[in-house]
């Protein structure tokens, strides 16, 4: 039933996005194979233990996260799943500065023990190549 395996996937990306904690995000995520491809350097996030360090590394340094989909849109024939979006994030950095960014977010998703769980994500930002800077606030 695609229908309702759509519901799930967008319940998923909801809790995701509504996370305030690594802990949080990481229960969404398959524990034996999840990898991340973040803008943040390096090129790849790959484990359970390189990818709750990559989220650690944000929420121990952004107070009061709050994100919101933009656009959410969702693909699945029930064995795979596929979920993109445009966020937008905004936060307090440790220095007390406001900050925002909006992101491109594709999460590719299967079910283990009957849950939609992502097992890759590609967060990303584009880039102007005449400056080579990246665009952290653009509108569709």
């Amino acid at each position: 039933d695609n229908a309702k395996d759509e519901k799930a996937i967008k319940d998923v990306e909801n809790k995701i996005i509504a996370a305030t904690s690594t802990d949080e995000v990481m229960k969404y995520y398959d524990q034996n194979d999840i990898d991340l491809y973040d803008f943040v350097p390096p090129l790849q996030y790959k484990g359970t233990a390189a990818v709750h360090g990559d989220l650690d590394n944000f929420f121990n340094n952004a107070k009061n996260a709050k994100g919101n989909f933009v656009e959410l849109v969702v693909v699945t024939d029930g064995k795979l799943g596929m979920a993109r979006s445009f966020q937008h994030f905004a936060w307090t950095d440790k220095d007390g500065k406001a900050q925002e960014v909006t992101l491109r977010v594709t999460d590719v998703l299967h079910k283990v023990g009957g849950k939609w769980k992502v097992i890759h994500s590609h967060v990303s930002v584009p880039v102007d190549p005449k400056t080579g800077q990246a665009q952290m606030n653009l509108q569709s």
